[in-house]
């Protein structure tokens, strides 16, 4: 399924009309018209984003786990 960003409750779209290589969290760039699924292609700038965000809170949290293991 796709969901997208900010809007409703996603999309069902058979794998094999995903682009070569997709898999979980990648972000995809997808192609509507008249509301039907037309194509999708791989959105490499808003998966390293996300990733990176994601990265960054993870350290985030570890580092808070640490203080909190030092402080007891």
């Amino acid at each position: 399924m796709l969901h997208f960003e900010g809007e409703g409750p996603g999309l069902h779209v058979p794998v094999v009309l995903l682009p070569p290589g997709s898999a979980e969290g990648q972000w995809l760039l997808v192609y509507m018209e008249d509301g039907e699924f037309i194509a999708a292609e791989p959105d490499l700038e808003k998966t390293q984003q996300v990733k990176e965000r994601i990265g960054a809170k993870r350290a985030l949290l570890l580092e808070r786990m640490a203080l909190r293991r030092r402080n007891k």
